[in-house]
Parts: structure tokens; sequence; C-alpha cells
């Protein structure tokens, strides 16, 4: 007896279906997540370097700081000169904004003495007032441990400076009225009766420089303790850019100072 033929079956006597001619369809993407798809390579790109940063004292909050400073001159000639006076900071997200004041004291060495025997005269500047304005920019901080330690770990901030210095001389004004005054603080170079009245006061040895300010540039650290607490060495290079002006011959010089201060 014959079977009766399966109409499913296929002439080689398997059998087929029409769900098996058909694929089975592929879910959908979910487009709600594509746009925030990033390539992994983009992505580890984007993600060097980005991390949290540790902060012992966020110098960046502080309302103000107030601090005293202490420099050390080397005007390449022969006279010695100190700097003391006080420097109000005011601190910004990217940079420092400085405004100071000092007082310096300059004397005589034994060069120079032995040199006002003789006819020769060296370019220098007597005791003044020097008022700053100085911006210093953060390029690298980090929190460091100290040695010895005893000494709790700091803030460190190391900051390149720009600045310009202004000089006064109490003395220069004797004897001038009140409008040659105003026309002479202005002046870039000192005027006349400025420097006939400082001839009064100079070192034997000493020609007066004529530069009223000039362009500072320099660099230094600034370390700061978790108590608000900062000390600042710095060093200060002039940079003769006014000198043509100014009528300078002290083209260069640096200033080594030693801050101290405290933040709010």
């Amino acid at each position: 007896m014959l079977a009766a033929e399966d109409p499913d079956a296929s002439d080689d006597g398997s059998e087929s279906s029409s769900e098996d001619d058909e694929a089975p369809a592929e879910p959908e993407l979910d487009d709600e997540l594509s746009r925030h798809r990033v390539a992994f390579p983009v992505l580890a790109e984007q993600a060097i370097g980005a991390a949290s940063k540790s902060v012992e004292f966020n110098w960046r909050h502080a309302t103000a700081m107030v601090a005293a400073t202490g420099s050390h001159y080397f005007e390449l000639n022969n006279f010695d000169s100190l700097r003391a006076g006080g420097v109000a900071r005011v601190p910004y997200d990217k940079f420092i904004l400085e405004l100071g004041g000092a007082w310096v004291w300059v004397w005589d060495t034994p060069s120079s003495r032995q040199l006002a025997l003789t006819p020769y005269r060296q370019p220098g500047r007597p005791a003044r007032i020097e008022l700053d304005l100085t911006v210093g920019f953060p390029v690298a901080e980090g929190v460091v441990t100290t040695f010895p330690r005893l000494f709790p770990a700091v803030e460190l901030v190391f900051s390149p400076y720009a600045g310009l210095r202004y000089v006064l001389y109490p003395t220069a004004f004797q004897g001038m009225k009140a409008r040659e005054i105003a026309g002479a603080v202005v002046s870039p170079t000192l005027t006349d009766d400025e420097l006939e009245n400082l001839e009064e006061v100079r070192l034997d040895a000493m020609e007066v420089d004529p530069a009223r300010y000039g362009i500072l540039v320099g660099f230094g650290n600034e370390i700061y303790f978790k108590q608000g607490v900062f000390v600042m060495p710095r060093v200060m290079f002039a940079v003769p850019v006014f000198a043509p002006v100014t009528e300078s011959d002290l083209r260069f010089w640096a200033d080594l100072s030693l801050t101290i201060g405290v933040a709010f």
C-alpha cells in the first residue's frame, strides 16, 4: 500500500516550510543612545589627562591676600640694596593680580668707596620708594609632601610673572612747584630739577640713573598651607624694553625676593 504523499515534502524526501525560506528579522537599534556613542579611540583621547585635582588649599576661592615682602637687588654695580614692603593680592581663576609698595635702602661697599676716590662714577639709584603692579599666571600646581615630615602637606603653585615697577624719590621734588611735580611724576625719566636734588643724597661713587619705571619678568613658587598661610620665593629680571625712552644705563638686573602672607 502506497503512503499518501505529503504535500509539504520535497522531491528528495526532505521537508521544508515557508518559515525556513525567510531569515529572522534583526532587532532594531535604539536610536535614543546612538547620538551619544563615541568611537573608542576618540573616547580614549578625550579621557587622557582628565582627572580630579586634589587641592590642599584652594587659593582661587580666597577673597584677598596680604603679605610682607623683602628682597635683595643684583644691579651689577658696586652698591648694595635691600628692599622691604607689603603686597596685596587678588586671586582670579586664571591669574593673580598684585599691588605692592616698598622702601629700598642703598649703601656703600668697600668697592664703591674706592671708586669714589677716582673720577669715575657708576649708574645706580639712591634710597627710594617703589610701587609695583604685577600679574602672575599659575601654570602648574598640586599637593606635595615636605621634608622634614613634621611640616604638613602643602599646595605648590609654579607661576611666571610680569610687572611694572615705578620709582619715586621723596627728596627729588624739593623746591619744585605743584605743576612741575605733576608733570614730573608721569615723565618716563627724571627731570633736571630732580636729578639736581638727588645729587645731594646720592652716594659719592654713584651716577643717578634717570629711569622712573621699568618692566620686570620672572618666575617663582607659591607654597600654600592648609590654614591659608603662604610663602613665595621669587626671582624677577629687568627687561630693558623702555631703556631707549627712559635713558636708563641699568639695563639688566635681578630682584630675588621672599614673601610671607596669609589668604582670607
